[in-house]
């Protein structure tokens, strides 16, 4: 569906966001069980660390990648959470925000985000997204070429 705009509202969004330091996967837990996403936000297997987002696989759009540094518990499960790996067709704007917007309210203002997400629009719409320490609102930088 395109906006008053001409643009759509469906992205395409690919790329990974290394969370420094790693984050404690007990702060996430509360992004991996809501029912609002059309896909809740996975955790890799330890040992997966390659942060890549064609290395997620058909499994998951949005993909906690383990800090294999920090180990695991008793139960297998990672201890830390050392990026967000991202590669999603046909996501809204709305839902990226949201999910963005999560995940720093989760990391806290003491962590920093190195890298960014980049996004792909129907009709031209091109750019990156950058989450910046202490903001919970994602930044949308456009670098689609204009010829006006």
């Amino acid at each position: 569906m395109d906006n008053e705009r001409g643009r759509s509202d469906a992205y395409s969004v690919w790329g990974t966001i290394e969370l420094c330091p790693p984050v404690p996967v007990t702060k996430l837990w509360s992004l991996t069980d809501q029912d609002a996403f059309r896909d809740n936000l996975n955790t890799a297997r330890p040992g997966a660390a390659d942060p890549q987002p064609t290395a997620a696989g058909p499994e998951a759009a949005w993909l906690f990648v383990p800090d294999d540094d920090s180990g695991t518990d008793d139960q297998g499960r990672p201890r830390a959470i050392k990026y967000l790996r991202v590669s999603d067709r046909g996501v809204a704007r709305a839902e990226v925000d949201s999910r963005l917007r999560g995940v720093a309210a989760a990391v806290g203002a003491n962590h920093t985000f190195h890298g960014h997400l980049t996004y792909e629009g129907w009709i031209g719409d091109d750019g990156e997204i950058r989450l910046n320490n202490g903001t919970l609102n994602p930044e949308w930088h456009d670098t689609t070429l204009r010829y006006w």
